[in-house]
C-alpha cells in the first residue's frame, strides 16, 4: 500500500480540478464510448469554470489525494437535497470518487472511501449515496463490499448517448 496525503481543494484548485477530473473520467470510460461522444460531454463537467462555481458551492467539497506531491485522486462529496430514490433524512452524496488508474490497487479507492462515510458520520448525515453506470462491474462491487445497495436509476447523458446510472445507497451507522 502506498502512502497518501489527502487535502482539501481550495478555489485555486478549480484548473487541476478540471485537468484531473478530466483525465480520470476519460481513463475510465474513453474505451466504452465513442469519442465524439466524450468530447462533446467533457465541457458539461470538466470545464475550469464549472468546477470553480463547484469548489465555490457551499454544499459541495472536494478531497484531493496526492502521492509525492502529485494529484492522483479526488472525491467530491455534496449535501445538496437527493433524488426521491434516495431514502434518509440526511442524505450525503459522493458525487465523484476518481483516481488515475497507475494508482488503482494500490488502496487508495478504499481510503477515500472509508473517508468519505466518515466525513458523511462527522456532518450528521444518516445516508450515503452515489451513481454508478450499470456497465461500471468494477465499481459496483467496489460499492457493495462497503455495504451501497441498487435503490435506483436513471438516465446518463454522454454526448448523445443515454445511458442507464444505477443509485446506491448505504446507511451510516451511529
Amino acid at each position: 500500500m502506498s502512502t497518501f496525503t489527502f487535502r482539501p481543494a481550495l478555489s485555486s484548485d478549480a484548473r487541476l480540478l478540471s485537468d484531473l477530473g478530466w483525465r480520470t473520467f476519460e481513463e475510465a470510460f474513453a474505451r466504452y464510448n465513442k469519442p465524439e461522444d466524450m468530447e462533446a460531454f467533457r465541457p458539461t463537467i470538466y470545464s475550469p469554470e464549472i468546477q470553480a462555481a463547484e469548489l465555490a458551492d457551499p454544499n459541495t467539497e472536494f478531497l484531493i489525494a496526492e502521492a509525492g506531491g502529485e494529484a492522483v485522486g479526488y472525491v467530491k462529496w455534496s449535501s445538496a437535497p437527493a433524488p426521491p430514490e434516495i431514502t434518509g433524512k440526511s442524505p450525503f452524496q459522493i458525487s465523484r470518487l476518481y483516481l488515475l488508474n497507475a494508482w488503482t490497487g494500490h488502496g487508495l479507492g478504499h481510503q477515500l472511501m472509508h473517508m468519505s462515510i466518515a466525513r458523511a458520520y462527522e456532518k450528521g448525515h444518516d445516508v450515503v449515496w452515489l451513481t454508478v453506470w450499470e456497465n461500471n462491474d468494477r465499481a459496483i462491487k467496489f460499492y457493495q463490499k462497503f455495504d451501497f445497495r441498487e435503490v435506483g436509476e436513471l438516465e446518463f447523458i454522454l454526448g448523445q448517448d443515454v445511458q442507464r446510472d444505477l443509485y446506491m445507497q448505504r446507511e451510516v451507522r451511529k
